[in-house]
This record gives structure tokens, sequence and C-alpha cells, in this order.
């Protein structure tokens, strides 16, 4: 008679109530899979992207620095030719004048010659 009244407050399922309960809970299960899978898939694809702007920036830093230093060597290289030309100009200021001297008609012979 205990037993009777043990099992009494106990119900069981149905066997379609059961099918459709054990059904109900795969469906959530494989939901709950499926959005974890697409959460790990989204950070995945979030640390690829990361990696590859990284790298992009990173190659443009290379990139801007060989351009840099070939810009400077090209500018080092027009200064040291500037300056060269500057100097061989202050060297050549007073070769003009020493020339037209040297060149410069001597007026006494001319006027010797012209009598």
């Amino acid at each position: 008679m205990k037993r009777k009244l043990a099992t009494a407050g106990k119900l069981r399922l149905s066997p379609n109530e059961e099918a459709m309960f054990l059904k109900e809970e795969y469906e959530r299960r494989r939901k709950l899979r499926l959005q974890q899978v697409r959460e790990q898939q989204k950070y995945i694809s979030f640390q690829i992207r990361q990696k590859v702007k990284q790298r992009k920036e990173e190659q443009l830093h290379l990139l801007e620095e060989a351009l840099r230093a070939e810009w400077q060597k090209a500018q080092d290289e027009k200064m040291k030719a500037l300056e060269e030309l500057y100097f061989s100009s202050l060297r050549a200021i007073g070769e003009g004048h020493r020339q037209a001297k040297e060149n410069e008609p001597d007026l006494e012979a001319l006027a010797k010659q012209a009598e």
C-alpha cells in the first residue's frame, strides 16, 4: 500500500509527450551549439581581420621608412651638389676680373702703334 502511494504522486509522461520533450531538448541544444559555433567563427574572423590590418600597417610603416630614407638620401645628394656649385662659384668670383685685367688692351702700346 505504501508503494502505491509513493508512486501515485509521480506522474509519468506519455510516450508522445516524452518524444516531444526529447525533440525540443535536442533542438534547443542544437540551436545552442550553432550559436556557440557562430560566435566562435565571429571571434576567429575578427582575429584574422585584426592580424591582416596589423600586417598591412606594418608594411605601410616599412614602406614609409624606406621612402623617407630614399628621399633623405636624394636630398643630401642635391645639397652636396648645390654646395659644390656654390663653393665653385665663390672661388670663381674674382676670376672674371683677373681675366679681364689680363686681356685688357694695352692703351700705351695701341697709342704707339697708332703713331
